[in-house]
């Protein structure tokens, strides 16, 4: 499902005095099937552009076309749920969504909330458990028994039962420790490269460098810049204006040029840096 925003602008509270910009004037489209990273300072309005993308928000002004259904200011919302299976969104934190008595029922609401039979249900709710890498063993304990990675992995099965075509992600790995980090961001790469469209908020520049085709920079409501992350981290004029870093390897490289080492295009990840750094390690730096 590719996503298609129009001019799109959204005003909190419109009619009242403490109405505000939550979007203004957005224009954009990511492609079915690629890993679109959304970054900006906070308050920069990243939040509010994904619950436009299923609909938890609808815009002011302007068009958002996703998949074949197109929302307006004026699209009425018993037409939206089939949209919000089809679209499934991780929020931060999401063990504070769990809610019920067990793992098992937890992740099955979701696709009976959307008319699955109950036992269809829970057969895929093992196999989500699976796929987040918890056994099946702990499908009858209750969600709160188990550590905050745990609980994090069980919401995200939850979302991910309903069989989503695009899954939001927002700030997923926050509070992880760097192993329950990697396993999440690569458990992400992998529905990415099974034809799930992934939407990421991050303020980790490392996974976005990692991980993204496309990159969207808020700043104050407004869409500032859409490229690649090659071509964003490369412009530190521009990431200076906006308050943004640059991944790891990026600031390395910068400190390595200014020892004397000549790189053709900044390395955005660890594997671009090995890679134009070795040949130069075996000659006259070595």
């Amino acid at each position: 499902m590719a996503i298609t925003f129009e001019h799109v602008t959204h005003i909190y509270q419109p009619d009242g005095p403490l109405a505000y910009q939550g979007l203004t004037d957005v224009n954009f489209t990511i492609d079915e099937g690629s890993f679109t990273a959304i970054i900006g300072q906070t308050g920069s309005g990243k939040s509010t552009l994904v619950q436009h993308m299923n609909a938890l928000l609808k815009p002011t002004k302007g068009i958002i076309k996703i998949g074949n259904r197109t929302i307006t200011p004026e699209t009425k919302n018993k037409h939206l749920k089939p949209l919000r299976q089809k679209v499934g969104m991780v929020f931060q934190f999401p063990e504070q969504q769990l809610f019920a008595e067990t793992i098992l029922d937890d992740i099955s609401f979701g696709p009976q909330n959307f008319g699955m039979d109950e036992t269809t249900a829970h057969k895929i709710a093992l196999q989500m458990l699976e796929l987040v890498h918890l056994p099946t063993s702990i499908a009858e304990k209750s969600p709160f028994d188990l550590s905050g990675g745990q609980m994090r992995r069980v919401a995200i099965a939850g979302v991910l039962a309903s069989q989503p075509e695009v899954l939001i992600l927002d700030e997923p790995t926050a509070g992880l420790d760097p192993r329950g980090h990697k396993e999440l961001m690569d458990l992400f790469a992998q529905l990415n490269q099974e034809g799930t469209t992934i939407i990421l908020i991050s303020h980790q520049m490392e996974d976005v460098a990692q991980y993204a085709q496309q990159v969207l920079v808020m700043d104050q409501a407004r869409l500032v810049r859409d490229d690649t992350p090659q071509v964003i981290f490369n412009d530190a004029e521009f990431l200076n204006k906006h308050n943004l870093l640059q991944p790891e390897s990026t600031q390395f490289a910068r400190e390595l040029e200014r020892k004397g080492f000549k790189f053709s295009s900044l390395p955005i990840t660890e594997e671009q840096l090995v890679k134009q750094l070795l040949p130069q390690l075996g000659g006259s730096h070595g």
